[in-house]
């Protein structure tokens, strides 16, 4: 699964301004209910987000997140940041069970 689509969409974590989203197509293999808008809809809530970093490695900050509440659903993002560039990069996301 190659394909990683793009969206606008200017938001700030970890201070970072960020212009875009990448999308890794990997959920779909698991979690059909999800669909990119709503992923894009899940990452705007972390504008303004100081996330804890869980690993750094070749350029890339990654970040787990959960629970991220949209529609009064639990899910969970794994994100990554680019050091060198101002995209926000989505890993996985899919639905939790509420805690």
């Amino acid at each position: 699964m190659e394909d990683r689509p793009e969206y606008p969409l200017d938001i700030v974590i970890n201070n970072k301004k960020l212009s875009r989203v990448v999308i890794d197509q990997h959920y779909k293999i698991n979690h059909p209910e999800m669909n990119d808008k709503l992923i894009v809809e899940l990452v705007r809530t972390q504008d303004g987000a100081i996330l804890n970093i869980e690993e750094e490695k070749d350029g890339f900050q990654y970040f787990s997140i959960e629970p991220v509440e949209y529609e009064e659903k639990p899910y969970r993002l794994i994100l990554l940041l680019c050091i060198h560039d101002d995209f926000v990069g989505v890993v996985n996301a899919f639905r939790v069970r509420r805690k």
